[in-house]
């Protein structure tokens, strides 16, 4: 960014000095325009014996240097010859850095150039070229306003005769005009001047105003700060769209991660602060990725090797169970077959949660009727809870109820969510499908007490338990909502927690795509 900004500012530099130099030709072009037409005119009004003198006497009041060549003499090429073609004054570099070398056609019949060397511009040469306008005026035949006005057309500045009283001059300046002189009066704080000579006794030759050169006019330096602005601009939003390039893709890893693909890196090229945050972050997601992998391993290890031990239990009872008659012994043994199978349960739950947290996880996905699908669920776990009233009902019967789902996984999120609402239900349980034409939503509501608001954002955490209704007694591990969770999140959609309208208790939700497509990982 900085290095964009010096280079703003060098173009900027250059750009003012480039424009300057091209103002300045043409700001000299058109100052030696008019006076140069007045050294044309007064050439051709001269006899072809009198052109030498007369160009001689001529240079000498201007102070400049005066000869004539031709244009196979010159040297000129096409661009300039063109520019004189055009009845203009051409302007060169001279012999030295501070001379102009000045050419205009003198005769463009004859092919005849005026060739000047002026070492600079100077007050002398102006004080000089409005006394030669002065001679032009006087030796026509013609009116001076009529001589001034065909003249006024190769002019880039005004030239016209005023009234003496109507000018306000200084008592030098009217003796200088009384002997003959002409001066100068700057105006506008010095950005202009005008020149006065004499042109009989009650009236004065005016030229000017000529506006002096700027070379940091207010224009320019605004339109020179606009451009560097906008060039600044340009650059610093270019930088800092490809900064936000780089860190996205650091955002992006960081929402796979996020999302459960723990082997997501981020691309590590060049050496800047962001590809040290590239890998400050790799460094950090793996050691997250080998945690995971070691607790993922154990939990596998922990629950595969307490079948065994609660297997040898269950024989054992079993073996108890046959030997012994005693029914206080065989009531204890049922309470402790009951326990048994709640560790059983809970082993198959981590297991299943366990599973579901892998990496890449391959889910068949098939086309079939969800409303079967969630009625078999409710078929089942009617027989269990036969005082409760569990309904099923399609929302929106027209848009049918196809969709690509995991029926197995699919059925699993639904039973967990409809298990969790028998258990705290008065008396009815309703689950509902609506279809979209992408989307699938599965609603389950109770009438039972409700979740509390504030507890909605962590009931899908794994063990996590509300102190009012989630306790032991009701069964359960905690781990049944955390498994809706995940499946939603393999299916490309989300669960979400809310209150019934209709039946006043808890809600749970799942959203997910209607038809799967495979996302790009």
């Amino acid at each position: 960014m900085l290095l964009s900004m010096l280079l703003v500012i060098i173009l900027a530099v250059g750009a003012t000095s480039l424009i300057n130099h091209v103002r300045v030709e043409q700001y000299r072009e058109q100052l030696a325009s008019g006076t140069f037409y007045l050294l044309s005119r007064g050439w051709q009004q001269q006899s072809t014996e009198k052109r030498a003198s007369w160009l001689i006497e001529t240079g000498e009041l201007l102070d400049i240097e005066l000869n004539t060549t031709t244009l196979a003499s010159s040297g000129l090429d096409h661009w300039q010859l063109r520019r004189l073609s055009e009845n203009r004054t051409l302007l060169l570099n001279g012999r030295t850095t501070d001379e102009l070398m000045i050419y205009r056609y003198l005769s463009p019949e004859e092919g005849v150039l005026v060739q000047a060397y002026i070492p600079r511009l100077s007050e002398q040469h102006a004080r000089a070229s409005v006394q030669l306008l002065l001679q032009t005026v006087q030796n026509s035949s013609q009116p001076p306003e009529q001589v001034l006005a065909e003249l006024g057309l190769n002019f880039s500045y005004p030239i016209k005769i005023v009234a003496f009283d109507q000018i306000r001059l200084e008592r030098t300046q009217k003796q200088q005009l009384a002997n003959n002189e002409t001066i100068l009066v700057f105006i506008e704080s010095g950005r202009s001047v005008i020149a006065y000579t004499r042109l009989d006794e009650n009236r004065l030759l005016q030229v000017g105003p000529v506006n002096l050169f700027d070379p940091y006019p207010l224009v320019l330096m605004a339109a020179i700060a606009l451009i560097a602005l906008l060039l600044s601009g340009s650059g610093i939003y270019f930088s800092l769209r490809i900064l936000e390039h780089r860190l996205q893709k650091v955002e992006q890893a960081a929402s796979r991660i996020a999302a459960g693909h723990l082997s997501t890196r981020v691309r590590v090229e060049g050496d800047d602060f962001v590809v040290r945050l590239a890998k400050a972050f790799n460094s950090m997601a793996k050691q997250v990725q080998e945690l995971l992998r070691t607790q993922q391993e154990m939990i596998h290890a922990v629950s595969h090797e307490l079948r065994t031990p609660v297997a040898r239990i269950r024989f054992g009872m079993q073996m108890i169970e046959d030997l012994v008659e005693d029914p206080f012994v065989h009531k204890q043994l049922k309470g402790i077959d009951a326990d048994i199978q709640e560790l059983d349960g809970l082993v198959d739950e981590i297991l299943t949660y366990a599973r579901l947290g892998q990496e890449g996880l391959s889910l068949n996905y098939e086309s079939c009727h969800v409303l079967p699908l969630v009625q078999e669920v409710l078929d089942g776990l009617q027989v269990l809870k036969p005082n409760l009233k569990l309904q099923v009902r399609h929302l929106n019967p027209y848009e049918g109820d196809h969709a690509e789902v995991e029926i197995r996984y699919f059925q699993r999120a639904v039973q967990n969510l409809v298990s969790n609402a028998c258990r705290y239900a008065s008396g009815q349980v309703m689950v509902s499908c609506y279809m979209e034409a992408d989307s699938l939503r599965i609603d389950v509501e109770d009438d039972g007490p409700g979740i509390p608001e504030e507890d909605w954002e962590r009931v899908f955490t794994p063990f996590s338990r509300l102190d009012d209704s989630r306790t032991r007694a009701s069964g359960g591990y905690g781990l049944g909502l955390s498994i809706v969770h995940r499946i939603m999140y393999w299916h490309q959609g989300s669960a979400i927690v809310s209150r019934s309208d209709d039946l006043g208790g808890a809600s749970f939700s799942l959203v997910f795509p209607r038809f799967h497509t495979e996302v790009a990982y």
